[in-house]
């Protein structure tokens, strides 16, 4: 079997060695939901058994509203973005199996693009162990079809972020619906064939762009957030592309939420811009005025 994706990102990175079995708390109830922002605590990669894990300044996250998820494996000091994937899942606290729908996926051209992966969810002393299989592709030039090859495993433990929770109205999966650029009266309407949404957790939120049509991931940012009702500080930890200047910013928005459904933003994003000749930096900033309407789960 070939390793999994996800542990090849971190390895290079910040990969420190446990030698502690797991622990299965087999009384532990489970989890009643999964909504929040985990942080990969450790990892088994192929055929392993010992835990290894995860250290250093780097970024591992998923994020977990009530309808999507997405992780992103990003490298703080570098200011490089490692791994990205997300779009819907489906958890049974019952059965306790966790299954991913992938609508995204960067580097481009993954074997997860487009799979439903499931997964064993179990809850290990207030820690997330899930456990399964994602399936590996190839193309059979016969039949011009892509065919099931192998498998690779993937087994993760995750913990729960325990900051206090921001207002619930924002939590959820939002969709940018229609935008005002600089100069312009009105707003417009954003084309369907692109996605833009926006996961927000209470305590992260993480934006990203991206047309999954075309296997690719345009852009992406995320970090963490206050609210009080009125006013909306996002202060932003990841930005992709790199050599934005703008992670580590902190940026306030007038906001508004109308009938829980729709929220309205404005505010002002740090742009660098670099004159190819001379080198040189020069820091502007650029109007934000966006309309985002709540995902709605398809009955």
């Amino acid at each position: 079997m070939k390793r999994h994706y996800y542990y090849l990102l971190l390895l290079p990175y910040f990969l420190l060695y446990a030698c502690q079995p797991a622990t299965t708390t087999e009384e532990s109830p489970a989890f009643s939901s999964l909504e929040g922002t985990w942080h990969l605590v450790s990892f088994r990669t192929e055929d392993d058994t010992t835990w290894q894990q995860t250290a250093g300044t780097g970024i591992y996250e998923k994020y977990i509203t009530p309808t999507h998820f997405c992780w992103v494996s990003y490298d703080t000091e570098k200011d490089s973005l490692l791994g990205t994937g997300g779009g819907t899942y489906v958890y049974d606290s019952v059965a306790q199996t966790y299954t991913e729908d992938i609508h995204f996926f960067l580097p481009a051209g993954s074997n997860e693009m487009g799979q439903a992966i499931p997964f064993e969810a179990k809850n290990e002393d207030g820690k997330w162990h899930h456990i399964g299989y994602a399936k590996i592709f190839e193309f059979d030039p016969e039949t011009g079809e892509n065919v099931v090859v192998d498998s690779s495993r993937i087994d993760e433990i995750w913990e729960r972020t325990t900051e206090p929770s921001s207002n619930e109205n924002l939590v959820g999966t939002w969709n940018l619906e229609s935008y005002k650029g600089d100069g312009d009266s009105i707003r417009s309407d954003y084309p369907e064939f692109v996605s833009y949404m926006k996961l927000v957790t209470p305590t992260h939120f993480l934006w990203v762009h991206y047309i999954a049509e075309q296997d690719l991931v345009l852009a992406e940012g995320g970090g963490t957030y206050q609210f009080d009702g009125a006013n909306y500080t996002e202060t932003l930890n990841l930005v992709y592309p790199g050599g934005s200047g703008q992670v580590g910013t902190v940026l306030p928005f007038e906001c508004e939420i109308e009938n829980n459904d729709f929220w309205i933003h404005k505010g002002f994003i740090k742009v660098v811009s670099t004159d190819e000749e001379s080198g040189e930096s020069t820091v502007d900033s650029s109007r934000i005025d966006e309309v985002w309407k709540k995902y709605q789960p398809q009955m």
